[in-house]
């Protein structure tokens, strides 16, 4: 097999403003827009490939937007050189060159699978293992001031044609519960809830929500109540319902440490936490042979995140799959050219064209931040 090899890496940051004007999390965190990298890696044949991560804020992970660029900057130059057809190859270069700081290797690591996947001529779907172009559901997050605006939000969620709500928690339990019971009472029993507190409970105010909700918790999934796996297990003592895992989960260790603990009901990967598609694959396919329920998405993007969503949950077994998010929709803003991820209430992939199948639009994402080549 004749040798390729990666010859150039470009990289833009964006700033994508809400749709709806700002987005709040536990502890009024708020934010008024996404802050995403896109990179672009470019083989000596010309075949290339596109990824898109990002950040949310400065209080949601341990990253940001300045450290996202200044990681991509130096590790641009480290994968000069090397074979795109294995990512996972790339992706120990990069380890190498750098210590830690995941979310700086996603978006190159996103654009070189991409690049693989192209330069194999298959959608990424199949080249991550999957059975066709499956569709995932979506969820859309719920916010309100009150139970009220909360249960009226839930309606124009529907209505948009989401069938799967995340009501945001994790401030005060009697408030939360009661806008919770809200929403439960609006849209009915057959519409999946997740309470999601993004960490913001403490476990005695975890304690008191989930009382609060009743015996049977009102049916929903449980999901980060509080900030460290420790506090979450020990939660189990007053919730026996489903548990999902979102921001403790930021290696394949951290999983196996939820799983040991019984608090795994489902696990949340987002790209840019765990370092891109190449460690989100190898967590995913653990839990998936631990009968964990997936979802992978990130914290930041447009229609380049989505489509990169769509590809790596329909490689995930169906059974297994739990939802994921539609940034596009979130988002004033688009940087690319193609399909939409979104097809009603679900993401799919929308094309059997190589890779991601999508184009930049480079007058929107103005001047690289980086550009090196061989």
């Amino acid at each position: 097999m004749a040798r390729m090899r990666i010859e150039r890496v470009t990289g833009w940051s964006i700033h994508l403003p809400y749709a709806e004007g700002s987005y709040r999390m536990a502890g009024d965190r708020v934010t008024t827009g996404m802050d995403a990298v896109v990179v672009r890696v470019v083989a000596d044949d010309g075949t290339m490939g596109i990824g898109e991560s990002g950040t949310v804020g400065v209080t949601f992970d341990a990253h940001h937007a300045a450290g996202q660029v200044a990681g991509v900057t130096m590790l641009a130059s480290a994968v000069l050189g090397a074979d795109p057809r294995s990512p996972q190859a790339v992706h120990r270069l990069m380890n190498a060159a750098l210590t830690g700081h995941p979310y700086a290797k996603s978006p190159i690591d996103i654009a070189v699978w991409d690049l693989a996947a192209r330069a194999a001529d298959t959608p990424m779907w199949k080249l991550l293992g999957g059975d066709g172009a499956e569709a995932t559901p979506l969820y859309r997050p719920v916010q309100g001031a009150t139970p009220a605006d909360a249960a009226a939000k839930a309606h124009e969620r529907l209505n948009q044609g989401y069938r799967r709500l995340q009501v945001k928690v994790g401030d005060d339990p009697i408030v939360d519960a009661q806008r919770v019971l809200a929403v439960r009472e609006a849209v009915g029993d057959e519409t999946v809830i997740f309470a999601d507190a993004n960490c913001g409970f403490s476990l005695s105010a975890a304690r008191r929500f989930v009382r609060e909700l009743g015996v049977d918790g009102a049916g929903v999934f449980l999901e980060q109540p509080c900030a460290t796996l420790q506090d979450c297990a020990h939660l189990r003592d007053s919730w026996a319902g489903p548990m999902v895992i979102d921001e403790c989960i930021t290696s394949l260790a951290a999983l196996l440490q939820a799983y040991e603990y019984g608090i795994a009901d489902g696990v949340t990967i987002k790209l840019t936490r765990v370092g891109g598609i190449t460690p989100a694959a190898t967590i995913r396919d653990v839990a998936v042979q631990l009968g964990i329920g997936v979802t992978v998405e990130d914290a930041s993007g447009c229609n380049l995140a989505d489509t990169t969503f769509a590809h790596l949950n329909a490689s995930t077994p169906a059974r297994l799959r739990t939802h994921s998010v539609d940034f596009d929709s979130w988002v004033t803003i688009t940087h690319v050219d193609g399909p939409s991820a979104r097809d009603g209430s679900f993401l799919r992939p929308q094309t059997d064209a190589p890779g991601l199948g999508l184009t930049l639009r480079e007058e929107v994402l103005g001047d690289p931040f980086v550009d090196v080549s061989v």
